[in-house]
């Protein structure tokens, strides 16, 4: 190399300490002219210990050999990103002197930089920015499940839905409490077998020990899967359950995992956790739906359906029969001689009998029967695909069942009158059906009472 490129290069290599990102300079043989001191404390390095040394010897660059040979080749600028030091860095290597005529000495009379910008903080804090935006995207997409459900029987479905997405996370189900056990609201990614077993209540235990805890949510070390054979059957490698309270009161579980092992690191327990306070708060409004619409269907002496639930009810089965061509029968039962109840012990006593007399018809009834409260002391059963002959059955089960029972402290029995229709054949709509069971109960009543007559014929 001539005494102009020695200088040259000396002009170069002492400017590099003025330049306060990290440098290096190489030949156009890919050696190490020089590193200013920015970079040598970056990588931890000696800069007398890689002069004179290929580029790709500095084990924290070797990766960006590669480019260097490109922008040598083509002396074309080359950029990237890099993490170094523990920082993030964007490179950028560039020819600073392409070199002169052709000969034996070219590559050494060839300059090129190497530098890097640190843009670690700029990094954080886009990171920062979509970890904002996630949990603002979680808080947004699980508040409003509430609202844009159709029908309140979806909404814990699109709830694991909106879980599932903003987690990355395909495994979670809800439970929540109920009369001491543990009802299955919803699950999603789960097979057919462990949703069987789950709402058999197989997991129990294990819910009433995460409500148990005081922590805000409880993971499952690997050694405790073990514990949990239902979990192993199905292949969930991560879990983690969170207590759902509303209130004062814990409600369920909140159960989230993988069938691959996660790291359980801050972020994914803060969004956890974040999500667990706004599906608290969706149960909450979905706890106050559900009372407001027990409510609207209950009659609120007897805690059986209303008169409001009994018509829209008898309206659908009219529908349904005369769509599949099938039967339903209704029974009105009348309590006898109930205004001496309430002369001789008081409406309050009245109201006991009522209250009691509900309980015992629903409790007989099948489970596909619509017990409702009439009106007064009357009461009315819709018993769907049932004809004359099985309805009059199960009206004097009922009855008899009634009978059978004593009432306000065990001083007095009653004695029920009651009159069945039967769709079509008693009348070919709810008014005309109505009609007959009424003219029917009438008959039992005119009769004696105490027994059920049959529209259009004998009990």
């Amino acid at each position: 190399m001539g005494l102009t490129g020695l200088f040259r290069r000396k002009i170069v290599v002492q400017c590099l300490e003025y330049i306060r990102d990290p440098v290096a300079i190489v030949d156009g043989l890919s050696r190490i002219v020089e590193l200013n001191s920015a970079l040598c404390g970056i990588l931890n390095i000696e800069r007398a210990e890689f002069i004179g040394k290929p580029f790709s010897d500095i084990g924290g660059l070797k990766g960006l050999a590669g480019a260097l040979q490109d922008c040598i080749s083509g002396q074309a600028q080359q950029t990237g990103q890099i993490r170094l030091g523990g920082g993030v860095f964007n490179w950028v290597i560039y020819p600073v002197r392409p070199g002169g005529p052709a000969g034996p000495d070219r590559g050494l009379d060839r300059l090129f930089g190497v530098l890097f910008q640190d843009v670690t903080r700029h990094i954080e804090l886009e990171e920062e920015l979509v970890k904002r935006n996630r949990l603002l995207m979680a808080i947004n997409t699980i508040s409003t499940v509430f609202i844009y459900s159709d029908e309140i029987s979806s909404v814990f479905e699109k709830l694991l839905e909106k879980i599932q997405l903003v987690t990355d996370l395909p495994v979670c189900w809800i439970v929540l409490k109920s009369g001491g056990t543990f009802k299955l609201r919803g699950a999603a990614g789960l097979s057919r077998n462990f949703r069987l077993k789950l709402d058999a209540g197989a997991l129990e235990e294990f819910h009433n020990m995460v409500l148990s805890r005081s922590e805000p949510f409880y993971v499952l070390e690997p050694e405790d899967f073990g514990k949990y054979p239902l979990f192993s059957a199905e292949g969930i490698a991560f879990l983690v359950a969170q207590p759902l309270s509303v209130g004062a009161d814990k409600a369920g579980v909140l159960a989230i995992g993988c069938r691959a092992p996660v790291s359980m690191g801050f972020d994914l327990a803060s969004l956890i956790h974040l999500i667990g306070n706004h599906v608290s708060l969706v149960i909450e409004k979905v706890r106050l739906y559900e009372e407001a619409e027990y409510l609207a269907v209950t009659d609120a002496l007897t805690g059986i359906f209303n008169l409001r639930y009994f018509y829209d009810s008898m309206a659908l089965e009219t529908a349904r029969a005369k769509r599949y061509g099938t039967r339903f029968s209704i029974t009105i039962f009348d309590i006898d001689d109930f205004k001496a109840i309430n002369d001789t012990f008081g409406h309050q006593a009245g109201d006991e009998v009522l209250r009691s007399i509900a309980l015992v018809m629903k409790g007989t009834s099948r489970q596909s029967d619509i017990v409702a409260r009439y009106g007064g002391e009357e009461f009315v059963i819709i018993q769907a695909n049932t004809a004359k002959a099985e309805a009059l059955k199960q009206a004097m089960r009922v009855k008899n069942a009634v009978e059978s029972e004593y009432y306000i402290d065990r001083r007095i029995r009653v004695s029920l009158s009651g009159g069945v229709a039967t769709y079509p054949e008693d009348g070919q709509d709810e008014k005309r059906l109505l009609y007959s069971a009424d003219m029917a109960l009438y008959e039992a009543k005119s009769m004696g009472k105490k027994q059920i007559r049959l529209a259009g014929g004998v009990g």
